[in-house]
């Protein structure tokens, strides 16, 4: 028996030579511990403390063999799993493993450790074999059996069946939401045999809440899982459990519902059912299965029998697998640019062997407010007035979170190439990153190195704003639109020259004003869907008013802008004075309807090579939806497919051939016009007359 009230977790524990303790778990065979020859024989003894509980499959204990130390010649070796005798008092009952028959003269001594469980529970992956190779393990004591002179030991090793990856759950930003006992919650991943999470009811399982979700905080590559229950002697040490479902989740976001009311949103996976009905009642349930990529376990009792009365306590749930983590998701703090600063490109470097990714986001701000979080202590956030009723054993201190202001970007999209133009709005004084970093493949792992922002002041310290009139119009009319910039100078900015506008269709009819005065720009051009602007002078102080005709066919087109000087690449992105004051909206577009409209098709064609009316023309006008290009089909009367037609632009033209450029017959034909979008397929039909 072991009693004492001060312990200190982990480490090593003697009553001679205390100096010299720590030479046991070194890993050095060259130093040792070796009791003072003036001590009595019952300070000789040595205890390591493993500080936390592990499942181990054998004791190795190493001895010197040189002039000055010698084996150990008589002795006796001790474990216990950590688990106190009496509750609330350092009292630990051990179990011998092994002793000295005859006089040992062996420098390396191994004992190999088993558990005995006969069990008869089923289940997919299940181990159920009546001896197990591992003990559950935290303490080991070496206790010579008579007084050596000159005797040493040099190390202790515990070798344990792995890494256990349940330790550290809350520490590495993981949690574990449970329906019952939620102050013990995280109790099966420390660690202690001495906490455990409890369940007792004969009610479904989601009404009792005997179910947890735990997110390990990162996506590991497991391939085994031990589950170690019980009961309180109290109760006659006799578990009765029922059935076990578990199911583990990569992370991934479940499209769907999900399979109940309690679960997450993720796409779980199951992994195995177990009937644990039977008696005697088996106490480890050893799962072994093929590498899976696992962040989150869902676990709950199933109802294998009708009105079976559940109750046992679940003391370790340990996590075992081999290889590089799979994945893990990593947020910078806010990047402080000194002022608000133009970031022009984001650049990385990595090293991505074959089967592993890297994802990295950027948002941009200016502004943060606080937000306080109150966790009880297996990181579960809780009220604030729970967390009040909580003892301070049983929640962890205040947490308070800066956070992103309204005017926060939220995440860019991921930046495809290690170096590449900045995807966040410009200028801003803050930056945040996150990166995701995983594989497909627990051989390799891919390694970051760096990642460098590239910026400049801004042109315009304060930051230019714009704003557009009228912000709301008729689906697909010529509208009259003025757009203004209104830029917030300070000393020393360089001002700009040029503006560039997003614009969704050609414009015309352009003029410029600065500060309230005509001006005629230096050149306008079409890039793309940008229209640039050329401005005569580098404006410096003044707002800048653009007139402009276009269409607009989508609801909410937001006209986003920017500013630069010509020749030069620094651009800084514009922000809208209000959260719309940029934006237009087409409320019958927003109301639904038809997406093919204004379909005008010719309705005679004579494809006769005269130069005259040789195409028919086949235009329409799409209300913008997320959707795959529209399809222009060419079928006869009996609806047979003649020909698809292809465009680089949004006009279609028709010359009476078919596929294979042959020339079909005069007469009636049918144009389809079809639409795949998010709110489903939509279809035009239209009638042309080919003549010769």
């Amino acid at each position: 028996m072991k009693s004492t009230r001060n312990l200190v977790p982990g480490g090593v524990r003697v009553f001679s030579s205390e100096a010299t303790a720590d030479n046991l778990i070194d890993q050095d065979p060259t130093t040792w511990w070796q009791p003072s020859a003036d001590d009595v024989l019952r300070d000789w003894w040595t205890e390591v403390d493993l500080g936390r509980m592990v499942y181990a499959t054998k004791i190795r204990l190493t001895f010197p063999d040189t002039v000055d130390a010698e084996p150990f010649r008589n002795f006796s070796v001790y474990i216990n799993d950590g688990e106190r005798s009496v509750a609330a008092k350092d009292i630990f009952k051990f179990t011998r493993i092994g002793r000295t028959t005859e006089p040992n003269r062996a420098r390396v001594v191994e004992y190999t450790l088993s558990t005995l469980d006969p069990g008869p529970a089923t289940g997919e992956h299940l181990l159920a074999a009546d001896t197990l190779d591992y003990a559950a393990v935290q303490y080991v004591r070496f206790v010579p059996e008579h007084v050596q002179p000159g005797a040493a030991l040099a190390e202790v090793e515990v070798i344990g069946i792995g890494d256990n990856i349940a330790l550290g759950t809350v520490v590495r930003g993981g949690s574990v939401r449970a329906g019952t006992s939620i102050g013990n919650s995280g109790a099966f991943s420390d660690g202690d045999h001495n906490t455990s999470w409890t369940m007792s009811g004969s009610l479904s399982w989601d009404e009792n809440g005997h179910w947890y979700e735990w997110d390990l905080g990162a996506a590991f590559w497991l391939d085994r899982m031990v589950i170690e229950t019980g009961a309180p002697i109290v109760y006659g040490g006799a578990a009765q459990i029922n059935g076990i479902e578990i199911s583990t989740s990569d992370g991934t976001r479940s499209g769907g519902l999900t399979a109940s009311r309690v679960q997450s949103g993720f796409d779980y996976e199951f992994l195995s059912l177990i009937d644990a009905t039977r008696t005697p009642v088996r106490s480890l349930y050893d799962l072994q299965f093929e590498p899976r990529k696992t962040r989150h376990i869902f676990f709950h009792r199933t109802s294998i029998l009708q009105a079976f009365k559940t109750f046992y306590l679940i003391f370790e749930q340990a996590l075992y697998g081999d290889g590089f983590v799979a994945e893990v998701d990593m947020v910078s703090d806010f990047i402080d640019l000194g002022g608000s600063s133009s970031i022009r490109r984001l650049t990385w470097d990595a090293d991505l062997p074959e089967g592993t990714y890297i994802e990295i986001r950027s948002q941009t701000g200016d502004t943060f407010f606080i937000e306080q979080k109150f966790l009880n202590k297996n990181g579960i956030e809780v009220s604030e007035a729970q967390w009040n009723k909580l003892p301070k054993s049983q929640k962890q201190d205040i947490v308070e979170i800066q956070r992103p202001g309204s005017d926060w970007s939220g995440w860019s999209q991921v930046y495809l190439e290690s170096d590449g133009v900045f995807l966040s709005p410009s200028p801003r004084r803050f930056v945040q990153l996150e990166v995701k970093l995983g594989n497909d493949n627990p051989d390799v792992a891919p390694v970051l190195r760096s990642i460098a922002l590239h910026f400049d002041d801004a042109l315009i310290s304060g930051g230019v704003t714009s704003r557009i009139f009228p912000r709301q119009v008729g689906f697909d009319s010529l509208q009259v639109f003025n757009y203004t910039l209104l830029p917030n100078f300070r000393p020393g900015d360089q001002g700009f020259d040029r503006v560039d506008i997003q614009v969704p269709t050609a414009v015309d009819e352009i003029s410029v004003k600065i500060a309230g005065e005509s001006v005629e720009p230096m050149a306008v051009t079409m890039i793309g869907d940008l229209l640039r602007i050329d401005l005569p002078i580098r404006v410096q102080r003044d707002s800048v008013e653009m007139e402009f005709q276009t269409r607009i066919r989508a609801n909410a087109t937001l006209f986003d802008a920017w500013v630069s000087v010509a020749g030069e690449s620094l651009q800084q992105g514009v922000r809208p004075e209000d959260q719309h004051s940029a934006t237009v909206f087409v409320p019958s577009v927003a109301s639904g309807g038809e997406l093919i409209r204004l379909v005008d098709v010719s309705a005679i064609f004579t494809p006769n090579g005269d130069g005259v009316n040789d195409e028919a023309r086949i235009d329409f006008v799409l209300a913008k939806v997320e959707a795959t290009p529209p399809e222009v089909s060419i079928h006869d009367l009996s609806g047979r497919q003649v020909r698809v037609l292809q465009t680089r632009t949004s006009e279609f033209r028709w010359d009476g051939q078919d596929e294979s450029g042959t020339l079909l017959p005069p007469g009636f034909y049918i144009v389809r016009i079809s639409l795949n979008a998010d709110v489903g397929e939509q279809a035009a039909h239209r009638l042309l007359n080919l003549v010769y």
